[in-house]
């Protein structure tokens, strides 16, 4: 990001603070456009005198046209009911109906002498033609969707006047038939763009396959040099220990410099850093580009970047400017984290395992599409997003090769939080020809040719590896999703491009890899999907390293009532798929688990007991794998954590960032420091998934009876050595009777609880309707504010029955969900006498201006729906 960075609200550009002062501008706003069949002359035309855009309508940039056409309420909303079946998808229609005109016009102050400017574009899928006051700014057309593009513009610039901007913009071609299989019939994969538009098992097309300018437009000023891609590499040697002070680590720097006149430039590179300064004195002959290196810098006691789990992850900030004659020419800031990122292959577990400073990393994570559907992207959506995933415990996310390449600002929020990030190109087996497929329209063999034109997929590669090198986040690059790449672009990636653009990445062939896991049940592979017996996960070994296994996720009620329409709004048959907008919406079965707790009486009986399940489902899934630490398993992902547009098939929190009960479930499983109850053979445990040693805890089992009476009691000193695992004592439930009990763990340090965990167990397997013989309770609810934001609220049981599954929530006067509201614990149980901390984080953004406006709702199993105002 350039250095001063101004957000246009009206599109008329601010005037520049000195002459040759670099700025960038972001063109978002004011954007017109049309269908190019009902447009009447072309690109010149267009952005010439006396072109005028009447009957246009508004544009959403960044965008596609689906977010364009929903802004004029042109479609319905697609994310409900069947209303995407209403939309013209483009197969049918036709490319032209998606091929639109996208128009704006700005006003740039006359550029000084030396002074250039730039036209940038982060991203445009598929197809585009750039035109700028009657002139073609692109020699040749811009093609793929994973490609940035930047136009020197100085010359066509109506210095002092208005500038008008027009582009063309086109859809993917083939643009696939969606009725068919996952990514349509694949002929999608023939471009180098997102597969996933012409739909999958988890997701309905997208219709316009997303065409648009999806992405961020700037404008940049510079002097006669521009700083492009510069790269920071760091070293840290040794293994380090997350909390002490630091041995010195190393920082690398260069930088393209590109030199866009006619003149020799004599210049000075300039670097800040934590108080370090250096520069260097180049010289660029005339519209050279040149890349600089720095000499490497020490840094004497380095703040560390950690993976979340294992320590902070601390950012620091590089300053680079260009100078000449005491001008500064260009600048950048490139924010970066101190780590060292390293792997080996265990031969015990059959696995490769992760490092980061030198300490393996029990990886827990998931899979991740894409934040919206429809592309809309924002910041604040990212980092909330992110958020939740640090939130429940996991340190890395895979970004799935169907999708896309994420951007920026995902990234960052991945740095901020201490996730580390797996990035697909952008192949899958499904598309790819991985496997035979009768609904696909190509030979098998053709498609393991696809896509179509190589030399983009490299080119495209090149440029997304220097966008987003600089994370400390990024982890490893991995050719495609279940298959290997094109043999030519696989051996480009693997000889040429990565050892020249990003030397120090580890990247993976494919997702499935040998060099990943090796055969030690029967195959290479990912998987099972969906709902599960909790205690076979233990017992049936999964894959050493698993990049995708996971299970169910249903939105609560009110949630599920913006996705399914009202007189749908009736609880699924446990073992069929639902007709109409259920399985529309991909509706993945629960079978008879929500029944195991009394038979489901209505739609609102049926969400509770899906957040029930939810929760007792990916716990298991995530201690399953707990339970093999470093034995069986090196770790797992979790397919997959979110779902970008209104699926009804796994998830922790839906479409609109409302947790599921599983998203509890699996946080409280992969806490770093954790006591937790193996399901195979009832025998507590205590895992150390840190690089810390542990002295002085104490673990407490309580077992209790249903209504709960106080059973046993046991308690055991512990000390732990780093990635460690202690078997503890076998729980032994009583047999006479049909009953339901409640085991609470519990490890301390002293007074402070480390961790928490509490089962309802059942000694008639399979059956938990005793759950409903517990009386109401009335739980007490306090809260105390803090800021604006931020409060804390205590929940109490002061009765002498458990209060099971309470569930919190924050809701606006409208009594409508405020959402995203971060807690740090909800779906909780608590035993007679038992008390509750939990603090709620509310984002400061335009839907919440004042906890004031809000009120807490706490509702539960067997707990009276209540709400108390802030």
């Amino acid at each position: 990001m350039k250095k001063l960075l101004f957000l246009l609200l009206t599109f008329i550009l601010l005037p520049l603070h000195t002459p040759a002062q670099p700025v960038t501008y972001i063109l978002r706003d004011n954007w017109k456009a049309k269908r190019v069949t009902d447009v009447i002359g072309d690109g010149t035309e267009i952005t010439g005198p006396g072109f005028k855009t009447e009957g246009w309508i508004d544009a959403v940039v960044p965008g596609t046209i689906l977010t364009t056409l929903l802004h004029n309420n042109q479609i319905p909303d697609p994310f409900f009911g069947l209303n995407n079946n209403l939309i013209p998808d483009v197969f049918s229609t036709g490319r032209d109906y998606y091929t639109y005109w996208f128009y704006n016009e700005f006003e740039i102050p006359e550029a000084k002498d030396g002074q250039e400017v730039w036209l940038n574009f982060r991203g445009i899928n598929y197809f585009a033609d750039i035109f700028l006051n009657g002139k073609r700014v692109n020699t040749r057309t811009h093609e793929g969707m994973y490609l940035r593009e930047k136009y020197l513009i100085t010359p066509f610039l109506n210095k002092g006047k208005l500038n008008k901007l027009a582009v063309w913009v086109a859809p993917p071609d083939p643009v696939g038939n969606a009725a068919a299989g996952q990514g349509g019939d694949g002929t999608i994969g023939r471009n180098v763009t997102m597969q996933c538009t012409a739909g999958w098992d988890w997701i309905c097309p997208m219709r316009d396959r997303n065409t648009g300018i999806w992405d961020q437009v700037s404008v940049d000023v510079t002097g006669a040099v521009d700083i492009r891609n510069p790269f920071v590499t760091t070293r840290v040697p040794g293994i380090r220990v997350p909390g002490q002070k630091q041995a010195p680590a190393f920082v690398n720097l260069s930088a393209d410099l590109k030199n866009v006149s006619s003149q020799i430039v004599q210049g000075t590179l300039k670097i800040e850093l934590e108080g370090y300064r250096n520069s260097i004195k180049v010289i660029l002959n005339p519209f050279e580009e040149k890349t600089v290196t720095v000499p490497e810098i020490k840094i004497e006691t380095p703040l560390l970047w950690w993976p979340n789990g294992l320590g902070d992850h601390p950012l620091y900030l590089m300053k680079i400017d260009f100078a000449s004659t005491d001008k500064t020419m260009d600048s950048e800031q490139i924010s970066f984290g101190i780590r060292d990122a390293a792997n080996y292959f265990d031969e015990k577990i059959k696995s490769r395992v992760f490092t980061v400073n030198g300490q393996k990393v029990f990886i827990k994570g998931g899979n991740w599409i894409a934040s919206d559907a429809m592309l809309r992207l924002s910041k604040e959506r990212y980092d909330a997003e992110v958020r939740f995933h640090a939130e429940m415990n996991m340190n890395m996310i895979r970004v799935w090769g169907g999708g896309l390449t994420e951007r920026p600002e995902f990234y960052e929020a991945c740095d901020r939080y201490g996730i580390l990030v797996w990035q697909d190109l952008w192949v899958s087996g499904d598309c790819n020809g991985e496997w035979l497929d009768p609904q696909k329209k190509e030979s098998q063999a053709r498609r393991k040719a696809y896509p179509d034109n190589h030399a983009l997929f490299l080119e495209s590669a090149i440029d997304q590896i220097k966008m987003l090198r600089n994370h400390p986040s990024l982890y490893l690059w991995c050719g495609g999703n279940e298959t290997l790449p094109p043999a030519d672009i696989l051996t480009a990636l693997e000889k040429e491009i990565f050892p020249r653009f990003d030397p120090g990445r580890y990247f993976l062939e494919m997702s499935t890899s040998s060099k990943l896991m090796t055969n030690t049940i029967g195959g290479v592979g990912d998987g099972p999907y969906g709902i599960r017996e909790p205690e076979k996960i233990f017992t049936e070994r999964s894959f050493p390293f698993n990049p995708e296994t996971g299970s169910i996720g249903i939105p609560n009620y009110d949630n599920l009532k913006k996705i399914i329409p009202e007189d749908e709004m009736i609880p699924p048959a446990p073992r069929s798929r639902e007709s109409k907008s259920w399985t529309y919406h991909k509706y993945l079965p629960l079978l008879d688990f929500p029944d195991r707790y009394g038979k489901v009486k209505d739609i609102r009986d049926f969400c509770l007991k899906a957040q029930i399940v939810s929760y007792e489902q990916y716990r298991a899934l995530q201690e399953g794998f707990n339970y093999k630490m470093w034995d069986w398993y090196s770790g797992m992902l979790v397919w997959k954590n979110q779902n970008p547009w209104t699926a009804l098939r796994g998830g922790f929190y839906d479409y609109y960032l409302d947790y599921t009960g599983g998203y509890f479930g699996y946080k409280h499983g992969a806490a770093p420091v954790h006591i937790q109850l193996n399901l195979n053979d009832s025998v507590v445990c205590v895992l150390n998934q840190t690089a810390d040693i542990l002295n002085s805890l104490t673990a407490y089992t309580r077992l209790y009876d249903l209504h709960g009476k106080l059973l046993s009691e046991q308690k055991s000193a512990i000390n732990m050595k780093a990635h460690d695992m202690i078997l503890l004592n076998k729980i032994d439930l009583p047999v006479a009777g049909n009953q339901v009990f409640f085991l609470k763990l519990q490890l301390m340090n002293g007074a402070k609880v480390v961790d928490e965990n509490l089962y309802w167990l059942t000694n008639k397997p399979k059956s938990y309707e005793k759950l409903n013989d517990l009386k109401q309770v009335t739980v007490n609810a306090s809260i105390k504010k803090s800021d604006t934001n931020h409060a804390v609220i205590k929940i109490s049981n002061p009765g002498t029955e458990p209060a099971f599954f309470i569930r919190l929530k924050i809701m606006n006067k409208n009594d409508e969900l405020v959402l995203p509201s971060f807690f740090t614990d909800n779906y909780f149980t608590l035993m007679p006498g038992d008390e509750k901390q939990v603090e709620l984080d509310l984002p400061a953004d335009k839907s919440t201006t004042s906890l004031n406006e809000l009120k807490l709702v706490y509702e539960g199993w067997n707990v009276l729906s209540e709400g108390i105002k802030f």
